[in-house]
């Protein structure tokens, strides 16, 4: 549980570098639909062309690097 709050609020954050409006606590309970349409209506600038799909693989490899570079700070 604590590691899925881990993931989710990594997304979150990692939300922040390529949407004008970061994802909601509640957006891991959400469809793919309903997912892809916030990614959409939200893109930032330098974003506005890319697919929600490609936009959501790179939120999450930014997650996921965020979380590798805390683990590795805690040591």
């Amino acid at each position: 549980m604590k590691k899925e709050k881990e993931i989710n609020s990594d997304l979150i954050e990692a939300s922040n570098y390529y949407l004008t409006k970061e994802l909601p606590n509640n957006f891991h309970k959400w469809g793919e639909k309903k997912l892809n349409t916030f990614i959409e209506g939200h893109l930032w600038q330098p974003f506005e062309y890319w697919s929600a799909e490609d936009v959501w693989e790179n939120i999450e490899n930014l997650a996921s690097g965020i979380r590798a570079y805390i683990n590795k700070q805690k040591g």
